[in-house]
């Protein structure tokens, strides 16, 4: 039997919510109090922490799609099967710092807007545990009300730079300061790149809400801020993975626009709750780009397939270049980026004009 305090019971059973393990009822009432957080945490809370971050990050990324049998690059040679096929259990592991502690704490002891205490570590010094933890605390914390300042996260340090969560929740991001980019780095590479292998439904499924839910939106205003957090994030997401020769992080991408854009796609799934695009031409050749955001990338990904095409079977790269050959096939990459293409010149201001 592990003894706990108020204090402590409290932080594990946020810790469990963000980990899928606790109801969200019983644990978000918990983000509206404030509390005083002890000097220190004691031997048995932080062996129940380690424990829960040891098991549960494990089986999240395995539920949310480290089980599904898939192709990704190890190297120069593609690999097959589930994450933990397709790279050996010892380049898996999880590791944390002490960031993770102290976050929890602070998120036990504030609510997110809250500026004192003060937790705003820098997410270069963040371990890979860390990162995942953190992202699955943003999921947890969206489902709080407004008035607790959940969406202050965003403009937060390690959360402003916190490349996953941007790139999963680019609406969080509209207020972000215009300094602050996405830091990728750790995502494309090691450990950080198997968690990006297996949250690809999950972001393609966050891809496909985002983008159907444009279609409830009536402000203009609100369309062009929304897509141009998602211009941010894709342009860096993609000059990164580009840069480090792992094209097939972005099958997501792919897998969205698939979904996306069937044979009968129409403009009207992007603009039509807009009243107004905007009370100039220059608006609404603005607002219509942010509406598209992710359609006017699929050429990129299409100069990426034209790029693999011209790689001989001899050359450097030969395997990446195939991998993502077959993936742009595999989902009709031609007729998507026809399809989009008909989409933005229905939407050309100067057409319509």
């Amino acid at each position: 039997m592990q003894t706990v305090t108020r204090f402590e019971a409290s932080l594990l059973r946020l810790l469990y919510y963000f980990l899928g393990r606790e109801p969200a009822e019983s644990a978000l009432p918990l983000v509206e109090e404030r509390r005083t957080p002890p000097p220190c945490l004691g031997r048995p809370a932080v062996r129940l922490v380690q424990d829960a971050l040891a098991k549960g990050c494990v089986v999240l990324l395995a539920r949310r799609g480290g089980w599904r049998e898939e192709r990704h690059l190890r190297g120069d040679r593609v690999a097959e099967g589930r994450l933990w096929r397709r790279t050996p259990p010892a380049e898996l592991g999880l590791p944390f710092s002490r960031h993770t502690l102290d976050f929890l704490v602070w998120i036990t002891a504030a609510r997110p807007g809250d500026r004192a205490p003060n937790w705003q570590p820098d997410e270069a010094e963040l371990a890979d545990g860390d990162r995942i933890l953190l992202y699955f605390a943003h999921q947890g914390l969206r489902e709080t009300a407004e008035s607790l300042g959940a969406a202050d996260l965003g403009r937060r340090q390690p959360f402003v730079q916190h490349g996953l969560c941007w790139l999963a929740y680019p609406e969080d991001y509209t207020a972000a300061p215009t300094d602050a980019a996405p830091n990728f780095a750790p995502w494309t590479a090691g450990v950080g790149a198997a968690m990006l292998e297996a949250l690809q439904p999950e972001l393609a499924a966050r891809w496909v809400q985002i983008e159907a839910s444009k279609g409830s939106i009536s402000e203009w205003q609100r369309m062009r801020d929304l897509g141009r957090s998602q211009e941010r994030v894709l342009t860096a997401f993609l000059d990164a993975v580009e840069q480090a020769g792992r094209l097939d992080l972005a099958r997501f991408l792919l897998r969205a626009a698939h979904r996306l854009l069937g044979p009968h796609a129409d403009a009207g799934w992007w603009i039509g709750g807009m009243t107004s695009a905007g009370p100039r031409l220059a608006d609404r050749a603005a607002t219509y780009q942010s509406a598209l955001a992710l359609l006017r990338l699929i050429p990129r990904l299409q100069t990426w397939e034209r790029r693999a095409r011209s790689v001989g079977y001899f050359d450097e790269g030969y395997q990446a270049s195939q991998l993502w050959k077959a993936d742009w096939e595999q989902y009709e990459g031609d007729a998507l980026h026809d399809r989009a293409q008909a989409i933005m010149r229905r939407l050309d201001p100067m057409r319509q004009a």
